[in-house]
Parts: C-alpha cells; sequence; structure tokens
C-alpha cells in the first residue's frame, strides 16, 4: 500500500483516473483503463495494495487485496512496484519479500516488471546496488510525481507487448483481423479448387471470391450496416 500504484496509473493516463492519498490503502477495488502508447491499446489495471490479511484495516481492504490476486494470476505482465523510501525498513522488506515469493509460486507465468518508484524523493538509494529483485526481471526506476523514467517504462511495455518500430510502419493484429484473414484464405482456397476442376460453372467460384472479399472488407473498414452496429454493441456501452 502506498507504493504510489495510482499515482502510476494516473501518470501513464495524463488523467486523475484513481484517488491518490497520503493514506495506505486508498485503492480498494481494481481500477482498469485502457491507454494507447504508440497507438498500441494496453489495459492497465490499479489494484489495492498488498499486505498481510491481519494487517488489512477492514473487510473491503482483504476483498481487495484478494481481487488483486485475481488479476496478477491473468495478467500477461505484472509492473511489481517498490518505494525507494522504504526499501531499507526491514518490515517493508520482509512484505516485499512474500509478496515475491507468491509471485515465484507455480502458475503464475506473467513477466515481472520491478518498478522502484518515488525516485524524486528517494535519490539517496542506488537501486543497482540492491541485491537482484525476486522473482527475476527488468528494474526501472521513476518517479510517478514528477514523470522522471516514464518514456522509459511506456518502451518497456510495448516491448512486453510484442510492439516492434519499422519503417515500414506497423502493423496491429486484432483478433477481428486475424479471423477474416483466416476466413478470406478458405474462400479464396474454396475457389482455387472450384476453378481447377474447369467445369465451367463459374457461380460457385465467384461466390466464394466475393465471400473473400467480404471477409477482407471487415478488416479494410467495408462494413454492412448490421456489421456496424455489431461492432459498436460490442465495443463500446451506450447508455441512454
Amino acid at each position: 500500500p502506498n507504493a504510489g500504484k495510482s499515482s502510476l496509473l494516473n501518470a501513464l493516463a495524463g488523467a486523475e483516473l484513481a484517488i491518490v492519498t497520503p493514506i495506505a490503502g486508498t485503492t480498494r477495488d481494481k481500477v482498469s483503463e485502457t491507454l494507447q502508447i504508440e497507438g498500441v491499446p494496453l489495459h492497465i489495471i490499479d489494484t489495492a495494495g498488498l499486505r498481510a490479511d491481519h494487517e488489512a484495516t477492514d473487510e473491503v481492504e482483504r476483498i481487495g487485496m484478494a481481487r488483486s490476486w485475481e488479476a496478477i494470476a491473468q495478467a500477461d505482465a505484472v509492473l511489481f512496484l517498490h518505494d525507494l523510501t522504504r526499501v531499507s525498513d526491514p518490515a517493508y522488506a520482509q512484505a516485499d519479500a512474500d509478496i515475491a515469493a507468491r509471485l515465484s509460486s507455480p502458475g503464475q507465468g506473467a513477466t515481472v516488471l520491478h518498478i522502484f518508484n518515488k525516485a524524486d524523493v528517494g535519490m539517496d538509494v542506488d537501486v543497482d546496488a540492491l541485491a537482484q529483485p525476486q522473482p527475476p526481471g527488468e528494474v526501472l526506476r521513476l518517479s510517478a510525481r514528477t514523470g522522471e523514467g516514464l518514456q522509459a517504462l511506456r518502451q518497456t511495455l510495448l516491448r512486453q507487448a510484442g510492439w516492434q518500430a519499422a519503417q515500414e510502419g506497423v502493423f496491429i493484429a486484432r483478433q477481428r483481423h486475424v479471423q477474416a484473414l483466416n476466413a478470406a484464405r478458405e474462400h479464396l482456397a474454396l475457389a482455387q479448387a472450384h476453378a481447377a476442376q474447369h467445369d465451367g460453372a463459374l457461380d460457385l467460384l465467384a461466390e466464394e471470391l466475393r465471400l473473400a472479399h467480404q471477409a477482407l472488407g471487415r478488416i479494410t473498414g467495408a462494413f454492412s450496416a448490421d456489421d456496424l452496429l455489431g461492432e459498436i454493441f460490442t465495443r463500446f456501452c451506450i447508455g441512454k
């Protein structure tokens, strides 16, 4: 608690999405936000701070911590925040070790990024001199308050997402695009099979070509009215 998770979320988003106070345990439930970095969408979840159950202030915080572990189990990458102002405190170090042990347990296959936050007030701490944090993972030092190190974190998150800069541009394949490409390939294969028969019946060939063209249209934006409505209601929450 109070390591700066909500401050980091706000800094990455460029908006006050989560409540930030000096009071430990402010975040009780998950706060989710989809951010774009270099045009790449990343789904970020800010969770309740983790500590021993007996240290929780009430049942609500205990439920929040349980939901934190649920989110961690489903994550592709975990940003493990360490407070640079408290790393020399034995009790804090033990709490970090307890969390690390659980992150290293079987079934926790997510990539772990060690983020040493509050660099603006923990300037006298040499991160490189610290023992290699557990579980193993990349180490970054930043200040969510001043923005120091945020760009390095953004680039690290892009690498974790599989993004690579290229002179020809960037291609991001959404699941819907991949499904459309697979459908187009299947229809083209059937069209090729009809053409190979040389039976003069071009109606089936033409139909497969039309379906392949339609599948590609779902990527390029050639939607029918029904397709467009379905996409809108799938991706957005529409209220009165």
